[in-house]
This record gives structure tokens, C-alpha cells and sequence, in this order.
């Protein structure tokens, strides 16, 4: 099954019950179509999406930071307390070093927890993959936020992803994201090999929320 991530960010629009309402539209689209929707709310919120809908819902970053006094960090711990089932780590607005990944992600198996990870390029898809994560992405990011859908203005780049990512023995799902706003940018992305796609201000910054999320899942189809 394709899978939809959904990044809310810290948009104005899912700022408290915001959140909410966003998890719920994309739990009432998960249940018509069937699909595998993910949603990433604003860390405040967390809790509160994971326990009212039952579609996954992801930190949208956690720390590699360990025990009590660890005033204002996200712990993988605190996330799997309050009921969410992973984390997107190493987002372009939320870099990395590799160290601190080789650390968190085999935390977050013990614990559990799924991770979605996060690279700017092929060469970078490369290096990852050998953590074997649920879920690797590629987002260019220049792409991310523009309105053009790196599906379609760097083909080469979605599918030297997939291609290195499998030569390197993952065997998880591939997705791409950065400038994907309809249901066209999902189905070129899906003919390049992904298995899903990652998205937030298409479906964040929509008029109508259900309409955009039904739109970008049937596409992946």
C-alpha cells in the first residue's frame, strides 16, 4: 500500500484544535479510500491527535537526548508515551548530523517507534539506507514550498533515489517529496518507483482539506 505523509509544520491554520481538525479529515479520507495516510502535527498537539484518531501520527522530530534533565527536548520515550506511533527525522528544516541518527534510530526500533528520514539527494538516500528505516524520503530543497513538484522538474533525482536506495539492500518504503500540490504530481512520482509521497503546505494551506488529501490519495493509486 502507498502511503501519504502529511507534515503539518507550524502553519497558523493547525495551531491548537487546527491540528484537530486536519487529523480527522485525513482519518475520514484513510477510511473511505483505503489508503495509508501519516500526519505530523506541531509537537503541543501530539498527544491529543495520537489519542482522538486512529490513523499513524508522528513527531515531527524527536532529540537524541537521554534521561530526565533534559528540559525542552523531545524524547523518542515521551512520543511513544503519549500514543504516536514514529517520528520524521532529519527534515531539511530540521537537520542532523549522522552520528546523532545512528543513535535515534535504533532507539526508536527498540522502542517501537517508526521513523521517516529525511534526505536532500540521491547521495545522501545512499548513505542513509543502511540505517533501514520504515520510511526514506528524498526532498530537494529548493523544491520544498515552490509549487513545482520535484515528480516533475527532477525525474532523474526521484528515480537515481529508488535506484540507489535498492542497491543498498533497503528494503523499506521510498517516498519524495518537495512541491507536490496535485494528484498529476503524485502520479508522475509513483511512475518513477516511490512508494508514497510527503507533503505539507498542498494539504495544509488547501481550502478544503478533505478534498486535497482524497485528491493526493487516490493518486497514489
Amino acid at each position: 500500500m502507498k502511503t501519504l505523509i502529511i507534515n503539518f509544520k507550524n502553519y497558523a491554520a493547525v495551531q491548537g484544535e487546527g491540528s484537530l481538525k486536519l487529523a480527522r479529515a485525513a482519518e475520514r479520507v484513510s477510511k473511505e479510500v483505503g489508503a495509508r495516510i501519516i500526519v505530523a502535527p506541531p509537537m503541543p498537539m501530539l498527544g491529543l491527535v495520537a489519542s482522538k484518531v486512529t490513523i499513524g501520527v508522528f513527531a515531527q522530530s524527536v532529540s537524541n537526548r537521554a534521561g530526565d534533565k533534559t528540559t525542552g527536548a523531545v524524547l523518542p520515550e515521551a512520543v511513544k508515551a503519549v500514543g504516536a506511533a514514529g517520528t520524521i527525522l532529519n527534515h531539511s528544516e530540521s537537520r542532523m548530523q549522522a552520528q546523532v541518527m545512528e543513535e535515534l534510530v535504533p532507539r526508536m526500533k527498540k522502542l517501537g517507534l517508526k521513523t521517516c528520514l529525511c534526505a536532500r539527494n540521491s547521495g545522501e538516500v545512499a548513505s542513509l539506507a543502511a540505517l533501514g528505516t520504515e520510511y526514506l524520503a528524498v526532498e530537494p530543497p529548493a523544491l520544498i514550498g515552490s509549487g513545482v513538484a520535484v515528480s516533475k522538474a527532477k525525474p532523474g533525482l526521484v528515480e537515481r533515489s529508488v535506484r540507489v536506495a535498492r542497491e543498498a539492500g533497503y528494503e523499506g518504503k521510498i517516498l519524495c517529496g518537495a512541491g507536490i500540490v496535485e494528484g498529476a504530481d503524485v502520479e508522475k512520482a509513483v511512475e518513477l518507483g516511490v512508494d508514497g509521497v510527503l507533503v505539507a503546505s498542498s494539504v495544509v494551506g488547501a481550502r478544503d482539506w478533505t478534498a486535497k488529501i482524497r485528491e493526493l490519495s487516490l493518486s497514489l493509486e
